[in-house]
């Protein structure tokens, strides 16, 4: 009786960490962005700071650190530790550096192949969406430090293991993949890059579960710190966001990724839970 009893209260405080963290995630997240959306859509003219989309991204982070305050959570201070470990095998760093660069030379032969053109080299990795003067490695830190800790804080350095602790990592993963989607919404209508999808979508929202499966691989393997998906995450972002990417390069490194998430099913599927 004792047993189960204990075991219902840290299941109970799972879920209320999960409520928490998409509760806070998603309002912060929100709230930054749906002014965005409504001067975009309605022409509302509210005011909104520079960079206000990229502010956004810290919503899963906010998420994350306001989870570990409530009982059953580590604590900030150990939280924050695991994430930003380097106790984990070297070999992950060259996978999660090595895998997006290998998807973006792959991408720029098919472009080659495709359009019968090289992309413009010169603009590799900027964007509009960023101020104009900013050099690739600028853009890259701005990844970084956004959609890479901002995001990976969250998916991959709270949800991913809190899931686990009940579910395969496969499963766990593809609820990531479901909720990270979810996130996104308001970007749809104003955001120029979600704007041209049309029916791209459809093949975005499948390359983000895979995705999702990819980087649950490499963070698991990498012991629950996200450092390796951050990088993943940043390198990737710089690819495929940029101008010069275009839709054969973004389509191209989004078929990789399906791919490779394919192939890691399997292997998901077997990993072994995380002790609740």
């Amino acid at each position: 009786m004792n047993s189960r009893l204990s075991t219902g209260r840290k299941t109970d405080r799972n879920r209320n960490r999960i409520s928490l963290f998409l509760f806070v995630t998603f309002g912060f997240t929100w709230a930054c962005w749906l002014p965005l959306l409504a001067n975009r859509q309605f022409a509302a003219h509210l005011p909104v700071l520079p960079g206000q989309f990229y502010l956004g991204s810290f919503g899963p982070l906010a998420g994350a650190a306001a989870a570990q305050l409530l009982p059953g959570g580590n604590g900030l201070s150990a939280w924050i530790k695991t994430l930003f470990s380097f106790s984990f095998p070297r070999k992950w760093l060259l996978i999660a550096a090595g895998l997006p660069l290998a998807y973006g030379g792959i991408a720029v032969l098919a472009h080659r192949l495709i359009t019968g053109s090289f992309p413009d080299m010169s603009r590799f990795g900027l964007t509009s969406d960023l101020p104009a003067g900013l050099n690739v490695w600028e853009t890259a830190l701005i990844w970084v430090l956004t959609f890479g800790i901002g995001e990976e804080s969250g998916w991959r350095g709270f949800l991913l293991p809190e899931l686990h602790r009940r579910r395969s990592l496969f499963t766990s993963a593809l609820i990531v993949a479901v909720i990270w989607m979810m996130w996104h919404l308001p970007a749809f209508w104003f955001n120029e890059s979600y704007l041209g999808m049309g029916f791209g979508i459809i093949g975005w929202a499948i390359s983000l579960t895979y995705g999702s499966a990819v980087l649950a691989w490499i963070c698991a393997g990498s012991r629950w710190s996200i450092i390796p998906v951050i990088l993943w995450h940043a390198i990737f972002d710089t690819i495929t966001a940029s101008d010069q990417a275009g839709q054969v390069m973004a389509m191209v490194c989004s078929m990789l990724v399906i791919v490779q998430g394919i192939l890691l099913m399997r292997k998901l599927g077997r990993t072994p839970r995380l002790r609740a």
